[in-house]
């Protein structure tokens, strides 16, 4: 049965000084962040993937690269997956004239993106395991979308850098099996 897996990127330097830079601002993979990435890829070996589809965010990218290297894949930049937004709890209540002003997109846009390229993905590659290497607002609104969970109970949810939210593609439905899914040693370490 094919896989729907999204892997967070690796920790960069905006995690660590816990600053918000969304898609405008670089910020790059630390040496954590890129050995978090290189354990991800090995247990990604085990699967057959078949399509990468990365955002256009260096700390995305350069997750994709050391993943895809492992792996002796290739990726594709989407714009699809793109994170626009921030990680405030008014991020995720809806709409805001504020968020808006500032051109941030707001958590249930980025669920309507996410729902449709869940929705494509599943109608263009039915047989296929893919990997959407991504930030933690995409992943947390396919967690919404599966549980059918409300954007103001994701904002306590903590999805680890370089982690895999696992969804199972079984009868034309997709599921949710597994999330924060990452080698053992991480779960005591972080």
């Amino acid at each position: 049965m094919p896989l729907v897996v999204f892997v967070r990127h690796g920790e960069a330097d905006n995690n660590v000084k816990r600053l918000l830079v969304g898609r405008h601002i670089e910020s790059h993979l630390t040496e954590c962040g890129i050995q978090q990435v290189k354990d991800t890829g090995q247990h990604l070996k085990k699967l057959k993937i078949d399509r990468v589809c990365v955002s256009p965010v260096t700390r995305a990218v350069e997750t994709a690269k050391i993943i895809c290297e492992i792996n002796d894949l290739q990726y594709q930049t989407d714009d699809v997956i793109e994170k626009h937004g921030n990680l405030f709890l008014k991020f995720y209540s809806g709409d805001d004239p504020i968020l808006d002003s500032y051109g941030i997109e707001s958590f249930s846009a980025v669920k309507k993106r996410i729902q449709n390229l869940l929705d494509d993905s599943m109608k263009n590659y039915p047989d296929k395991n893919l990997l959407f290497v991504t930030h933690l607002d995409p992943i947390k609104a396919a967690i919404s979308i599966m549980l059918g969970l409300p954007p103001e109970s994701l904002y306590g949810w903590h999805i680890r850098n370089a982690s895999m939210t696992i969804l199972k593609h079984e009868n034309g439905i997709l599921s949710l099996s597994g999330v924060n899914v990452m080698g053992f040693h991480r779960y005591i370490d972080e």
